[in-house]
């Protein structure tokens, strides 16, 4: 049944050469649609050409973006001519805005088009922790028409499906996110320096890991540098950073296997997120990985946690995160047992084949 439609997935920002967990998730979604018949349809800051994929180049701004929703909406009805069983699904890791406009653009033109909403998290809450009483409001309204009008809503965890429930009344399916890992953990050589090192990754764009690199530099590490001077800290997924201790470095924007690289040879991961929904890629990857792991409870909110493995502490507090950085700085670089157990667990080609197979896709497409 699945092959005789067209998959078209649509994103409001590059998701090839994926440079974050929105852009990872939504372009190994695309890659693992078990299906010929898909095109991606992206904004995007460069020129470079993929197999079935389709940028619009714009300048990465909000501006920018609005003033561009027609071109990418007329590339689409454009493909879509003379196309039939057409299922479109628009990547909700972008303002639920554009998401809004881009349907509204789309069904002028398109008739019997299934459009699903693939959401990275539950946008309203998360814009109300830190926008203004008008993008707040907005956005709500925004994301409860989608809600409703949409063939198909998919949240990340049971907590975003409770939560998305009580919200806009409506019963969405979970596809959660996953690793791709890019070849046996074992084999990729790590970053190796005179000094062992706590690892995070992730853009200061998204304000929630701004807030979770505050703490961790402001908060935890001077705690952990008084008693253990030479430990440092590595963050990737910046250009740059607003801030300047000695302890801190920074390894800027990396490929996906340098980062695998700084990962593999760190002595720990840590995430203390404080804000935010859905669920952590960065968590899912370390967990993968077989790291050790400290973290907040959000970092691991939506993630099914084994708790056999012992590798994975979490804690709210600075005091009790600094001492467990400083005891468990010499744990070992891989856990075998628990890696493969979760590289199993969310490998994205598995979850991709398992959404594509559930009940609520087959009723939508039968």
């Amino acid at each position: 049944m699945i092959k005789k439609y067209n998959f078209l997935v649509v994103t409001f920002f590059r998701v090839t050469d994926p440079y974050s967990g929105s852009s990872e998730v939504s372009f190994n979604f695309f890659k693992n649609i078990p299906s010929k018949k898909k095109k991606l349809f992206q904004f995007s800051n460069n020129d470079k050409k993929y197999k079935d994929v389709i940028s619009i180049k714009i300048e990465n701004t909000k501006i920018g973006k609005i003033l561009n929703l027609k071109k990418l909406a007329d590339s689409i009805i454009d493909y879509c001519k003379n196309k039939k069983n057409i299922i479109i699904v628009i990547e909700g890791a972008s303002w639920v805005g554009y998401s809004f406009i881009l349907y509204q653009l789309l069904n002028i033109k398109l008739k019997n088009i299934k459009f699903i909403y693939h959401s990275h998290n539950i946008e309203y809450l998360l814009r109300k922790k830190k926008e203004n009483l008008i993008i707040t409001t907005l956005t709500k309204f925004f994301e409860n028409f989608i809600a409703k009008r949409f063939d198909l809503f998919t949240v990340v965890s049971k907590v975003d499906l409770i939560k998305l429930k009580e919200l806009y009344n409506i019963h969405p399916t979970i596809l959660s996110n996953g690793a791709q890992l890019p070849m046996e953990v074992e084999k990729i050589k790590r970053k190796k320096f005179y000094f062992k090192y706590i690892f995070f990754c992730g853009s200061i764009e998204y304000l929630p890991n701004l807030d979770a690199l505050k703490i961790l530099v402001k908060e935890i590490m001077p705690l952990v540098i008084a008693k253990n001077p030479k430990i440092k800290l590595i963050v990737s997924g910046n250009k740059y950073l607003p801030f300047k201790e000695k302890f801190l470095i920074n390894a800027g924007f990396v490929s996906k296997l340098s980062f695998y690289k700084y990962l593999s040879g760190s002595s720990l991961f840590v995430n203390p997120i404080r804000t935010g929904f859905g669920s952590q890629l960065k968590t899912i990857n370390a967990l993968a990985f077989g790291k050790t792991i400290i973290a907040s409870k959000l970092a691991v909110n939506g993630i099914d946690i084994n708790n056999k493995f012992k590798n994975l502490y979490i804690t709210n507090n600075k005091n009790k995160f600094a001492n467990l950085i400083i005891k468990k700085i010499n744990s070992k670089r891989i856990n075998k047992i628990s890696k493969d157990y979760y590289s199993k667990k969310y490998l994205m080609k598995n979850i991709v084949k398992n959404f594509f197979l559930s009940k609520k896709l087959f009723n939508l497409l039968k």
